[in-house]
């Protein structure tokens, strides 16, 4: 089973979960009050709580911060006690940086699934993905690195285009309902949220 990783910055402000389907819920730092305000009791909470508004409640709960001087983010932190496997909700809209060292985590230690945040939710795919969409729905193709990417099922295919930092492909849209995409390295696709919720994952 997957978990669920819970850190600070834009979250969607509801969210439905199957949350018996997660091993186990790990919320880092400020994640906590998102998690709190989406209703998620957390199984742990990481970090050096500077930014949680309950920090008092964290502490008479038996939780102990984690010094504030540190190698690791939190969100860093979170991740790693995740495993491989995890989906991540919030870290969006924040500061530049912090967005940034994400980023870097996701390819020094893992890649969420899904990545839930208040404009965007990010699926990422490792070599392969298929999924059904209504017709019409937006899907941008965001590579991390360089990834030689082919398509099915969008309105503007592309078939052995190397996407990178310097190339990607936005807001492209499904056209026949049902797409297939393949890719030589991970990339994440990127759904408005209100549109994910109609995109059902295949394989």
């Amino acid at each position: 089973m997957k978990n669920l990783v819970i850190i600070g910055g834009a979250a969607p402000d509801k969210l439905s979960l199957p949350l018996s389907s997660y091993a186990s819920i790990i919320a880092a730092d400020s994640g906590y009050d998102t998690a709190k305000h989406l209703g998620i009791t957390p199984d742990v909470v990481l970090g050096d709580f500077d930014s949680t508004l309950y920090r008092e409640e964290l502490l008479s709960s038996g939780y102990e911060p984690c010094p504030r001087d540190k190698d690791d983010t939190d969100a860093a932190m979170a991740i790693k006690a995740s495993g491989d496997d995890f989906d991540l909700i919030g870290g969006g809209e924040g500061r530049i940086d912090h967005t940034l060292s994400l980023l870097v985590a996701f390819r020094t230690i893992a890649f969420p699934r899904v990545w839930y945040m208040r404009s965007d939710t990010l699926v990422s795919v490792s070599s392969h993905i298929s999924f059904k969409a209504p017709a019409n729905t937006d899907v941008s193709i965001i590579p991390l690195t360089s990834s030689v990417v082919t398509t099915t099922g969008l309105f503007w295919d592309i078939k052995d285009v190397r996407l990178s930092d310097t190339f990607i492909s936005q807001s492209n849209r499904v056209m026949n309902e049902e797409v297939s995409i393949d890719v030589s390295d991970t990339v994440f696709l990127r759904f408005f949220p209100e549109e994910f919720r109609n995109v059902e994952i295949i394989c």
